[in-house]
């Protein structure tokens, strides 16, 4: 190993240990790497920070971050909890099944795990914990079900793996369908055994085709916002950044105009809360570039990728060292970092063994979305956790069934392609 990757990964890691932002810990190893190994001038750090934020694609983060967040200040996760409780509620663990169904509708509009948690946890925790369930479970079952923001398209780590490997967005898009549901059932079938057990009944509802008619008309401009984002992007009439815009100026009327629910002084807040998100966002993804420079040139992906093919000479033994890496990772990582760090490393291995980028990058997904909602630094478990205004230690265990099932789905979506690919391939992406 050459001194230049020494000083890379030993900086680096170091950074790590020493609990160094994300963003700066690869700015600062990359730099040090090419500063005292290389004759590089330091003009080129600079310009590779700047070609690597840069990009139309990654334009799609910030909208789609900002248009979650106006969604979920005008009123929709309300209007989408109401529908949801009476397709859903009656049955026993009926707020339960009523947050994971809520879950999956709105990661159809946030693109985002943590978002999809606090739009709304802040409604179904106080609701469940209201209706007899246990806090700990409450925040649990948030936490896992809003894990499924990062799987529904539109996805922001799609659009992220998307941007760093070429791979065709709306094809990531539509192979999250069916694994995205899956997970949701899987998640579902949990909570009913758990309910059942424990005594948490469903509400009791006569549900009237009027009722059910209302709470349709009362989501109605909230359900149109996924098929106007995902039918743009398929029909050819926009691109994923293109739809992303959409989506905003979508939000922003209904939100302000028809909702009536953001007022022009909570816009400012709105505006910069998702400037914050999106900085740090695009910054570890401006500090990758220096990092993913000298990796290349230091030909340290070649070189993995002859050990891998060493070590694991199938595609499946492949595919099990990822999950078990991709796993690890995802519990002290989050998930833009992980994609970042990661991608550029794997994929010349992933097309050594031929292994479709697209279902390879729905299994990533898939991983960093368990890693979300697992300790010790799962987000979303600190962000209902904060809702519920528990201690983690609360949740740890509570939280173990909805990891195996989705650990279960997983199994299935690595080892069965169609699941993945099915969709897209009937859509002719791929």
């Amino acid at each position: 190993m050459s001194t230049a990757s020494i000083i890379l990964l030993v900086s680096f890691l170091t950074g790590l240990f020493l609990n160094v932002p994300i963003a700066l810990a690869l700015g600062i190893s990359s730099a040090a790497a090419m500063i005292i190994a290389s004759d590089m001038p330091t003009i080129a750090i600079m310009q590779s920070l700047y070609g690597n934020a840069n990009n139309f694609t990654l334009m799609a983060i910030p909208f789609f971050i900002l248009a979650g967040n106006l969604m979920q200040s005008g009123g929709v996760s309300r209007r989408l909890v109401d529908f949801a409780k009476l397709l859903v509620g009656s049955f026993p663990g009926g707020l339960g099944h009523v947050a994971i169904l809520t879950s999956l509708i709105f990661a159809a509009i946030s693109g985002s795990g943590p978002a999809t948690v606090a739009a709304l946890g802040l409604i179904m925790i106080p609701s469940m914990v209201q209706a007899g369930y246990d806090k700990g479970y409450a925040c649990a079952l948030q936490a896992a079900s809003g894990g499924i923001g990062v799987i529904i398209p539109p996805s922001i780590p799609m659009v992220l793996f998307g941007a760093l490997t070429g791979t065709s967005i709306g094809a990531l898009f539509a192979a999250g369908f069916v694994p995205g549901i899956m997970i949701g059932l899987g998640l579902m079938i949990v909570n009913f055994i758990i309910s059942t057990r424990r005594g948490y009944r469903g509400e009791k509802l006569e549900v009237s085709p009027r009722m059910l008619w209302g709470a349709t008309k009362e989501a109605f401009l909230a359900l149109m916002m996924p098929v106007i984002i995902l039918g743009g992007i398929y029909s050819g009439v926009f691109t994923p950044t293109d739809s992303a815009g959409v989506a905003v100026i979508y939000g922003l009327i209904v939100g302000i105009s028809v909702f009536r629910e953001i007022k022009l002084k909570e816009l400012k807040k709105i505006l910069l809360d998702s400037a914050i998100v999106s900085a740090v966002c695009m910054l570890i993804m401006a500090m990758s570039a220096p990092f993913g420079w000298v990796i290349t040139i230091e030909n340290l992906p070649v070189r993995l990728a002859e050990i891998f093919t060493a070590s694991f000479g199938t595609p499946v033994k492949f595919l099990i060292a990822c999950n078990l890496l991709f796993l690890v990772l995802g519990c002290f990582m989050s998930s833009t970092a992980a994609l970042i760090i990661l991608v550029p490393i794997m994929m010349p291995m992933v097309v050594q063994f031929g292994i479709n980028p697209v279902h390879f990058g729905l299994i990533m997904v898939t991983n960093l979305e368990i890693g979300m909602m697992t300790p010790p630094f799962g987000v979303n478990i600190f962000v209902a956790c904060g809702i519920g205004k528990i201690p983690i230690e609360q949740v740890a265990l509570k939280i173990v069934p909805f990891v195996v099932s989705t650990l279960l789905i997983l199994f299935l979506l690595t080892f069965v392609p169609w699941f993945v690919l099915v969709v897209p391939t009937a859509m002719g992406l791929m």
